[in-house]
């Protein structure tokens, strides 16, 4: 079941990679957004940024099939909160997004995403706005889990 959440202006700090989206099976490297997880986690811990309630996928969407997109994991902040060396940020602005549940194994994402563009959306009634979309995380929740659940934002007008 959808629905409409709204997100505050702030940015997410984090890390970032390059990855080329999950629709491109020939290019996507299933190992790259695991890896910037690995590699937040490992930075961050001990710090406020580790202490957050929920952690933010944001990904930047690229117009090309040959062009990567650009993903950063990390939490999301206040606009004005420093970030400290060794981590990246991409400003969040206010705003709607549709949120998607995704259930089970993060391992089956693509299908939930597949489902969350191709079906979602369009029974929506609404229209993707420029912004960066989400994925938002429970970090209590085992994502390998039968029961996992997390939300794919998709950023609407």
């Amino acid at each position: 079941m959808t629905e409409i959440l709204n997100i505050k202006h702030g940015k997410i700090v984090g890390v970032h990679t390059s990855v080329f989206t999950i629709f491109n099976q020939e290019k996507y490297d299933p190992k790259a957004i695991p890896a910037a997880w690995q590699e937040f986690f490992a930075k961050s811990a001990g710090s406020d940024l580790s202490k957050a309630g929920t952690f933010y996928g944001a990904s930047i969407p690229s117009m090309s099939m040959d062009a990567p997109m650009d993903y950063f994991a990390g939490a999301l902040v206040d606009l004005d909160a420093e970030v400290s060396a060794g981590f990246e940020n991409i400003e969040i602005p206010d705003g709607a997004y549709l949120a998607v549940p995704h259930v089970g194994p993060i391992t089956n994402i693509a299908a939930s995403y597949q489902s969350a563009y191709m079906e979602a959306l369009g029974a929506s009634g609404k229209e993707m706005r420029p912004a960066p979309h989400l994925e938002i995380y429970n970090p209590a929740l085992n994502p390998m889990a039968d029961d996992y659940q997390m939300i794919i934002g998709i950023p609407i007008n």
